[in-house]
């Protein structure tokens, strides 16, 4: 019988080939979808604070979005990788105060940046290898996410993926945290009270 972290790996090369297996113009399309979707989001629409990702390899592009968020004066941040599974929510001071991080992936310059505590962030925008339909997410192994959705006290929690990633059930740990939303291409659906979420955006 596979372990947990067995099956976690064998999900996780599947979920990586299928999503590989997308060409560049059907993931363009399928981002494209998404980042409407999430727009038209109740708790992104009141958010105030996004804590978002910049795309890597093959990943749900999310740069629409951020274009968007930006333009609705909501502050983006992204993540800083520390070593020992830390990660913080940065956002650069400028637009070019990005560098290639950990594992290849751009981030904001950690001395040119503002570090956002976890508990002013309205929205985590998370991204996976592979998901489920309850919100469990298999991502790389590093647990990073996992740690940081603990120490964010009122934020909407949304997993963004292709649905190439969606599996029928991902093996859950005692350190595995689940999302309150899950967005793909073909439509969202929620968890956990995602619209009773604690929010610190005053009344208009």
């Amino acid at each position: 019988m596979q372990s947990i972290r067995e099956e976690k790996e064998q999900q996780r090369r599947q979920c990586l080939a299928a999503r590989r297996g997308l060409s560049a113009e059907e993931r363009a399309a399928y981002s494209h979808v998404i980042c409407e979707r999430l727009k038209a989001l109740e708790p992104v629409m009141r958010a105030r604070v996004i804590f978002s990702y910049l795309a890597a390899w093959d990943e749900v592009d999310l740069s629409e979005f951020h274009a968007w968020a930006t333009g609705q004066g909501k502050l983006i941040s992204w993540p800083i990788v520390y070593p020992h599974g830390i990660m913080e929510a940065g956002t650069p001071d400028s637009g070019d105060a990005l560098i290639t991080g950990r594992f290849g992936i751009q981030s904001p310059d950690p001395n040119r940046s503002r570090i956002v505590p976890p508990e002013e962030i309205d929205v985590v925008l998370v991204p996976c290898v592979g998901f489920d339909r309850a919100g469990n997410r298999l991502g790389h192994g590093g647990g990073y996410y996992d740690r940081y959705l603990l120490r964010c006290p009122h934020a909407a929690t949304i997993l963004v993926a292709f649905e190439a990633q969606r599996l029928s059930a991902v093996p859950v740990g005692p350190l595995d945290v689940p999302v309150s939303c899950v967005v793909t291409c073909r439509g969202r659906f929620f968890l956990r009270g995602f619209y009773h979420v604690k929010r610190t955006v005053p009344k208009t």
